[in-house]
């Protein structure tokens, strides 16, 4: 099960488990966990390793600025955006939304989170506008925006940026 969710997904991995055996701690990690906590453990315990996966985790989506999705990159220190090394011009709430789907790359953002991050704590109510954005987005960054390939929709939920264009959903890799 782990390798099928890190084909799509690089969020912390942490397992609890009452097994304390080294192989299934080893064979764990190595399939793509990022930590293995036995039972019984302290709520303490567990906050304090959650917090240091997700530390780790934006650490890393920060140190490398240019997140790549298939055919898009978006550099996140100089705000550019390029779709088959083409320069693409966004307007300003286009850019905060591909860049907050680029910090999250391979996950799904939640309407509201989206809500919130483009318009700075003022959003609007309804979620018309963020698909009336999304659309406009998609017309610049999708070869075909009427089958999105690249920001595709979680119906419901929100919306995720990934980069394989041969499985859905897939991880985007961050260089």
């Amino acid at each position: 099960m782990l390798e099928r969710i890190r084909a799509w997904s690089n969020a912390p991995i942490i397992i609890l488990s009452v097994a304390a055996g080294e192989d299934e701690k080893v064979r764990l990690l190595q399939a793509g966990a990022d930590d293995y906590v036995v039972k019984p453990f302290g709520m303490a315990e567990l906050l304090a390793r959650s917090e240091a996966a997700l530390r780790r985790y934006f650490k890393s989506a920060t140190e490398n600025p240019v997140v790549v999705a298939g055919p898009l990159s978006v550099d996140l220190v100089t705000r550019t955006v390029s779709l088959n090394n083409n320069l693409v011009r966004l307007t300003r709430k286009e850019y905060r939304l591909l860049h907050v789907l680029a910090m999250h790359v391979g996950l799904v953002v939640t309407h509201d989170q989206l809500l919130k991050d483009i318009w700075n704590g003022n959003q609007p109510d309804n979620i018309q506008y963020l698909r009336i954005l999304v659309r406009k987005l998609r017309q610049k960054i999708e070869a075909d925006p009427n089958q999105p390939r690249l920001l595709v929709t979680e119906s419901g939920v929100g919306y995720r940026l990934q980069n394989r264009l041969d499985a859905q959903p897939a991880m985007a890799r961050v260089t």
